[in-house]
C-alpha cells in the first residue's frame, strides 16, 4: 500500500526554532530518509517551497496567495512511502511527530493513482 506524509508547519515556526535544533533535526531526517530507502519503504520525497510564495487556482482561474487552507498549517515536506498497511504509515508519522514537535497528515495513494 502507498501512503503519503504530509509534514504540516509555517515558515516563521521553522525559523523560530534554535540553530542546535535545526541541526538535530537535519540528522534525523537523513536517518530516517535513509532507513526508508534501506527498507525499500520510500518511493520519493519533496521538500515545499515557503508558503509566502505559494499561489491558490481556483475554478475559472482565480488566482490568490497564500496555501489552499490559511486556517491550518501549510505544507513543508512530503514522503510518499510503500509500506504493508496503514499501521506502518502511522508509526512512521508517530515518529516524525515526535521528533519534530510537528503535525504528520498521513493518506492513502489510491491503485488508480499508482502509473509509471
Amino acid at each position: 500500500m502507498r501512503f503519503m506524509l504530509m509534514l504540516h508547519g509555517t515558515d516563521a515556526e521553522y525559523r523560530s526554532k534554535p540553530p542546535e535544533w535545526v541541526e538535530e533535526v537535519v540528522g534525523f531526517l537523513t536517518s530516517f530518509e535513509d532507513g526508508l530507502a534501506t527498507r525499500s519503504e520510500l518511493e520519493w520525497t519533496e521538500v515545499l517551497g515557503p508558503d509566502a510564495r505559494a499561489e491558490v487556482v481556483g475554478p475559472g482561474g482565480a488566482t490568490r496567495e497564500g496555501w489552499y487552507d490559511e486556517q491550518g498549517e501549510p505544507l513543508r515536506r512530503i514522503w510518499v512511502i510503500r509500506v504493508p498497511d496503514r499501521e506502518r504509515a502511522v508509526e512512521l508519522a508517530e515518529l516524525l511527530a515526535g521528533e519534530l514537535d510537528a503535525w504528520v497528515e498521513v493518506r492513502e495513494c489510491l491503485p488508480g493513482a499508482q502509473r509509471p
